[in-house]
């Protein structure tokens, strides 16, 4: 097995021998120091460009060093081959679903206010909060991460609707409808939670023109792929009061811009693309946990953990 960069933890390469007796491993800090090994190569952790990818005539597993990895990934000789891909999906789940339903339970009691007026040592009560029973959240995106947010809001009382290409029913979902039902499911949402990955079919998913669908007392929150929403759409929706307000961890261009509207918008809640990463053992120890148990099935020919549809690329 090569492995690559990025994300490289040192144990690997022996918890891997110990896991496969026999195994041949090598970490290499680049690319181009695997040229020579990568031809001899069966599996793969990391980012196999297609320099690389040319050369690894017995390559037939990549571990892919994401849950998501970037588009670049996904080169042309990679998605045309019979070459397996599997990914990491699984291990942020109850991480980004509490960071989502964090802006939920902010926008409800206002804490978005509240903080700014801390800032400010002025006491301003809010007559009003958001009755979470009474609201209806729609998670764009039924995933792991999906269905666990899916079963925090409805432990509040939420009902909750979602939208999938695969998933037809899910615990905890009150219905589930294809991409193609989005537009019109939109206005019956008070919460709009994206957690899709980046794919064609995502990409600039939300315009000016599918925002001013949402209502105009709703949040849209994003904790999926920052390309997913028009960033200057976002910004006009905001600003024109077509919705109530919106709370990001991801965005079109980061970091985001100084100059951006949206770090002054009393409406939003802005946290730097955190949801995924937090500073907490439990990811690298999942993470390699998985890596390692996919080296033993695949030294044995049985099935792998988290295959990637490479169509869908998730």
């Amino acid at each position: 097995m090569a492995i690559l960069p990025p994300e490289i933890q040192d144990e690997w390469a022996d918890q891997i021998k110990e896991k496969v007796p026999g195994a041949e491993v090598q970490i290499f800090p680049n690319a181009e120091d695997a040229l020579d090994f990568i031809q001899d190569a069966d599996c793969a952790y990391g980012d196999v460009v297609p320099e690389l990818f040319s050369r690894a005539k017995n390559l037939r597993w990549i571990q892919s060093y994401a849950a998501s990895p970037a588009p670049s990934f996904w080169h042309s000789q990679l998605l045309a081959s019979d070459v397996i891909v599997t990914n990491f999906r699984g291990i942020y789940n109850d991480y980004v679903a509490a960071h989502a339903m964090t802006f939920i339970l902010a926008f409800a009691r206002n804490l978005h206010t509240y903080v700014r007026q801390q800032e400010r040592s002025e006491w301003k009560p809010i007559k009003t909060t958001i009755h979470l029973p009474s609201t209806t959240a729609l998670i764009i995106g039924l995933g792991g991460i999906g269905q666990e947010l899916a079963k925090l809001c409805s432990s509040l009382g939420m009902q909750v609707l979602g939208i999938d290409l695969l998933v037809k029913n899910a615990q905890f979902v009150n219905e589930v409808y294809p991409p193609e039902e989005l537009d019109r499911i939109l206005p019956s949402a008070d919460f709009v939670i994206i957690i899709v990955p980046e794919t064609p079919q995502t990409r600039r998913m939300f315009t000016f023109e599918r925002l001013q669908l949402m209502k105009p007392t709703s949040y849209l929150i994003n904790v999926g792929r920052g390309v997913v929403v028009v960033l200057d759409d976002m910004v006009s929706a905001l600003s024109t009061q077509k919705i109530a307000g919106a709370g990001l961890d991801v965005f079109e261009t980061e970091p985001l811009p100084a100059t951006s509207p949206l770090w002054k918008m009393p409406n939003v809640i802005i946290t730097p693309h955190i949801g995924a990463n937090p500073p907490d053992p439990h990811i690298p120890e999942r993470r390699t946990k998985i890596l390692v148990e996919n080296a033993r099935h695949f030294s044995r020919g049985e099935a792998l953990l988290n295959v990637v549809d490479k169509n869908n690329r998730f």
